[in-house]
């Protein structure tokens, strides 16, 4: 072998997956599976085994006057048949919201207030509005979207909502959701996939003291004339799939969660991307939020099990001034060496003026909080004496 030159098999195995990552396999593997999907629609319409339509409506956020709103078109979910299996329903559920049909070309009119547009759902049965909403006022609206009647000339309808966040507000919070405030385990590996796959929304454990401590920061602190600001504005993002927001939105519901919109993926394959960067999605969320509100400064929380610290310092770096504060929840043991290199990372941060910290519980969470003057003293109280949390 030539000085300099890569063997055969590493030259080839480096061919092979820079061919794998092209942006024209990407378009092919979507080109087959948008074909798989139409054939799949049209046997269905056939046999008459066609469920009906459901439209989903995901929660959206108002910046610049304008709406930004996701609605998904798919074929109604088949509910599971009663078993004495423990948990198989559950699973059943879960699986089939990966596989429901999704519905390709459909007109979608979506409506808030007297404000309306109409979009056409992509090769993965969603519609993206940006619809302008001038003077729509600060807080949380119906969202209303219904589809012109398909093939059989079924019409369905489904209601969301947006919200358009104070400008007034002293922070707005992108948090993470896996193992940051659910217990997910993605560290864990088959647990990580049990906990998702076999268990509804009542039975997912939120991270203790959590939902106290992000209830905290939307009370924020009083003035001397015992008045508050606006509450800040949640937005959750996540790599985990579309397919399990309704679980997240009960989940959120039942724990107590501030409620806010979710920035979620799409697992299946594009014209652009065989398989997206989890790292990449955050970090263009983050970007979007930051950059709709510039006038706000920003709270980011998220956890050491995944890429957090590292994506949310460079968003930090990215723009100057605009993070107040950083929490990244430690997920393991102290002297593990991911912990270890997001402890130093942290430091090397804080040196930069950047204020993230590695904590290892909401308590230690909230103190940080509460000494920037984020929350009030009955917040410290909380956490810890949530069920569940450390005395």
């Amino acid at each position: 072998m030539l000085d300099g030159m890569p063997s055969l098999p590493r030259r080839i195995a480096s061919e092979l997956n820079a061919k794998l990552r092209s942006p024209e396999t990407a378009a092919f593997v979507a080109g087959v599976e948008n074909s798989l999907t139409q054939r799949r629609r049209e046997q269905k319409l056939k046999t008459g085994a066609f469920r009906g339509l459901n439209v989903v409506v995901y929660r959206g956020f108002v910046a610049d006057d304008v709406a930004k709103v996701r609605v998904r078109v798919m074929e109604a979910p088949e509910l599971p048949g009663d078993s004495r299996i423990p948990y198989w329903e559950v699973a059943q559920t879960n699986l089939r919201r990966h596989a429901a049909l999704r519905i390709v070309g459909a007109e979608v009119e979506l409506r808030i207030g007297d404000h309306r547009a109409t979009e056409v759902t992509d090769s993965h049965g969603y519609a993206n509005f940006s619809l302008p909403v001038p003077g729509l006022r600060v807080g949380w609206h119906d969202a209303h979207a219904s589809i012109a009647p398909i093939e059989d000339g079924e019409t369905a309808s489904g209601t969301g909502r947006v919200v358009k966040p104070s400008l007034k507000a002293p922070f707005l919070v992108i948090s993470d959701i896996d193992d940051t405030i659910l217990l997910t385990g993605l560290t864990e590996g088959v647990a990580m996939v049990a906990r998702t796959v076999l268990r509804e929304a009542s039975q997912r454990a939120a991270i203790p003291g959590m939902a106290s401590l992000y209830r905290g920061l939307a009370r924020g602190i009083p003035n001397r004339a015992g008045n508050r600001k606006p509450e800040p504005t949640f937005f959750y993002v996540s790599t985990g799939s579309w397919s399990f927001y309704p679980t997240l939105q009960e989940f959120m519901q039942l724990r107590g969660f501030p409620q806010g919109p979710m920035f979620l993926t799409d697992w299946g394959p594009t014209e652009r991307y065989l398989r997206r960067s989890g790292a990449e999605h955050k970090r263009m969320s983050i970007r979007r939020l930051i950059e709709a509100y510039p006038g706000i400064p920003f709270v980011l929380v998220g956890d050491s099990g995944q890429r957090d610290p590292l994506t949310y310092g460079e968003m930090a770096r990215e723009f100057p001034g605009r993070v107040k504060l950083i929490l990244i929840r430690q997920v393991g043991d102290d002297d593990e060496e991911r912990n270890a290199e997001v402890r130093s990372h942290a430091e090397t941060l804080r040196a930069e003026g950047i204020p993230m910290h590695l904590v290892t519980d909401a308590g230690q969470a909230a103190a940080l909080a509460h000494e920037l003057g984020l929350c009030d003293d009955e917040t410290l109280v909380e956490v810890r004496t949530e069920p569940g949390s450390n005395q």
